[in-house]
């Protein structure tokens, strides 16, 4: 049975959970690959393109691969860069490199290999799908408006089991501030050939707390990696009580290897509160 649960009710574990997942839950996977924002829209600039691949336990730690023109030649280039999340702060900066070394038709011998810094590199998000990179290679400095290069549409569509942490705050009635954590069944549905989808949160309580089906629906965007709704209906019912009627926006919803992820906020959520969610999920065979 899914079940609803107070912060007050699990404050040592909620406190515990905060402390070990926070810096993992709280930061944007930036893995995907990056092109400009100029035309031609979005296809790069010509065949320029980077791709990030971030890793770490709090993901401070990205490694770039470019795919540019070198400056002086115009000739294709490929270099890497290697960048670490700045202290305090949301931006990335690290060195770039040139890899010279031996063709794969000749025997791999490592001696062979040279690796050589030539420029510095930063990144610095602006949003979850956009960001402003800084780099310098051969001393010629470039700097790039960036987004997502989306290549096909996450079809998410199915039911999962999962949860949320629902974060409410500004709330008419004080005792519905706080944190809760949520156990849930998420089913998605988009009909083929449209924009259109619904996020369904279904959400069951034992004795005294209450069950409810929340829905939120609008129109689907694809960005890289991710898709968003934005002032999606939002709505909310416990039996045949409405307790949300109001917008809301979906965003950083991505597929994982087992299912989903995403956000949502809202200004008018359950009980009126201004409202913070993150969700997972499993995908349900």
């Amino acid at each position: 049975m899914l079940t609803i649960f107070r912060s007050a009710l699990l404050a040592p574990i909620a406190a515990l959970a905060f402390l070990l997942t926070a810096p993992v839950h709280a930061t944007i996977d930036y893995t995907d690959i990056w092109v400009d924002t100029k035309p031609p829209a979005n296809s790069g600039m010509g065949g320029f393109g980077i791709n990030f691949v971030q890793s770490g336990n709090s993901f401070d730690y990205i490694f770039a691969t470019f795919f540019i023109y070198d400056p002086a030649t115009g000739s294709p280039d490929w270099v890497t860069g290697e960048l670490e999340r700045e202290r305090g702060s949301s931006t990335f900066t690290g060195n770039i490199y040139r890899t010279q070394g031996e063709p794969t038709t000749s025997p791999f011998t490592p001696k062979n290999t040279v690796n050589t810094a030539i420029g510095k590199i930063t990144f610095t998000p602006v949003s979850s799908t956009t960001g402003t990179l800084i780099y310098m290679v051969n001393n010629v400095t470039t700097t790039l408006e960036l987004k997502r290069l989306t290549l096909t549409e996450n079809n998410l569509n199915g039911l999962y089991w999962g949860g949320a942490t629902v974060t409410g705050s500004n709330c008419p009635n004080s005792g519905d501030n706080g944190v809760f954590f949520n156990t849930a069944s998420i089913e998605v549905v988009k009909q083929a050939g449209s924009t259109q989808a619904a996020y369904t949160f279904y959400l069951e309580g034992n004795g005294t707390l209450l069950s409810y089906a929340c829905t939120l629906k609008g129109t689907l965007i694809q960005e890289g990696r991710f898709q968003k709704i934005n002032n999606a209906n939002y709505v909310c019912y416990s039996g045949n009580s409405k307790v949300a009627d109001g917008t809301a926006n979906l965003f950083n919803i991505a597929a994982t290897t087992q299912g989903l992820e995403g956000e949502w906020t809202s200004n008018k959520g359950m009980f009126n509160c201004k409202e913070g969610v993150r969700f997972s999920g499993v995908l349900l065979p």
